[in-house]
C-alpha cells in the first residue's frame, strides 16, 4: 500500500493531537468534572465500515454489560486513520487493514500495541443468485453494460484487496474501465444490494449481514494479502475495549456476523 509519508505541517498536526489526547486522558476531566462523571462519558471507537454490523451488536451487549457508552463512528480505516492523525477525539481505532492501523503507530498516536481481532475474506456478490464464472467474458456478461462495485483501489483495504485479486486473476486491466469505486466496502454492499451495480467484489462478512446479496463466486485468499482487523487503544480509555474485542465475548459476535477467527 502506497500511503504518503507527513510532511512538516502534518508533523505539526500530530503534535498537537498528542497534547489534546494527553490532556484528554491525564486527569484534567476528573479533576475538573469529578471521576464518575467521567466514567460515564462515551468510549469513541472509530472504525472499518465493513465492522458495522458486528460492533453495533457489540457496542449494545458491552453498554448492557458494564455500562459504557461505545460511540462509534465508520468510514474506511484510510479516511479513519488519517482523521485520527490530525486530532479527531477517538479513543479506539478498528483498521481493516494493519498498514493504516501502521500509519496511526508510526505518528505515536496509540495507547498500546494493536491486537487482530477478526479476519475475513473476499467474494463475488451480486443481488442476482446464479453463479458467475471468474473470466473476463463472464463477469462482462453479468454487468452487461453495468458497472463492478468496489472501494477505492488506491486506499480503501477492500479495494485494495481486490485490486489485488483481479490483478492475480489478470483481469484489473480489462475491467478498470468498468469499475465503480466508492468510499468504503459499506458502500459497495449498498450500491449492490440496491442493484445499482450487477457485481460487486465485498467481503464475506458483509454479504452474510445482507440479505438480497448472494456469493455468486469464491476468491481464492492466496490472490490477495490477508484480510486482517486490528483494533488498538488511542487513550488509555480505550484500553479495556480493545480487550473486550479481541476476548472471548467479542470474537463470539464476530463469528456471528460471518468473521473468521484472527
Amino acid at each position: 500500500m502506497n500511503i504518503q509519508k507527513r510532511g512538516p505541517l502534518q508533523n505539526l498536526f500530530g503534535i498537537m493531537a498528542r497534547i489534546r489526547r494527553i490532556a484528554r486522558v491525564g486527569g484534567a476531566c476528573a479533576v475538573v468534572f469529578g471521576a464518575s462523571f467521567c466514567a460515564a462519558q462515551p468510549i469513541d471507537v472509530f472504525a472499518a465500515a465493513s465492522m458495522k454490523p458486528a460492533l453495533d451488536a457489540i457496542a449494545g451487549q458491552y453498554a448492557e454489560e458494564t455500562g459504557q457508552v461505545l460511540r462509534l463512528s465508520y468510514a474506511a480505516s484510510s479516511v479513519l486513520a488519517r482523521q485520527i492523525d490530525q486530532g479527531a477525539p477517538a479513543d479506539v481505532f478498528v483498521s481493516a487493514s494493519s498498514d493504516w492501523m501502521r500509519y496511526v503507530d508510526d505518528a505515536g498516536l496509540l495507547s498500546q500495541p494493536a491486537r487482530v481481532i477478526a479476519s475475513n475474506r473476499l467474494v463475488l456478490a451480486s443481488a442476482n443468485p446464479a453463479a458467475v464464472a471468474l473470466d473476463l467474458n463472464d463477469i462482462m456478461a453479468r454487468l452487461d453494460g453495468g458497472r463492478l462495485a468496489v472501494p477505492l483501489i488506491s486506499s480503501v483495504p477492500l479495494g485494495i484487496y481486490a485490486a489485488q485479486a483481479l490483478s492475480t486473476l489478470r483481469l484489473l486491466q480489462d475491467l478498470r474501465p468498468h469499475l465503480a469505486q466508492q468510499d468504503n466496502a459499506r458502500a459497495s454492499l449498498i450500491s449492490v444490494l440496491r442493484q445499482e451495480s450487477p457485481l460487486g467484489l465485498l467481503y464475506a462478512s458483509d454479504v452474510r449481514s445482507a440479505p438480497g446479496v448472494f456469493v455468486v463466486a469464491d476468491i481464492a485468499p492466496d490472490s490477495h494479502d490477508p484480510v486482517r482487523y486490528l483494533a488498538a487503544a488511542v487513550t488509555a480509555g480505550g484500553e479495556a475495549v480493545v480487550a473486550y474485542l479481541a476476548g472471548p465475548k467479542g470474537r463470539a459476535v464476530f463469528s456471528a456476523y460471518g468473521f473468521l477467527a484472527p
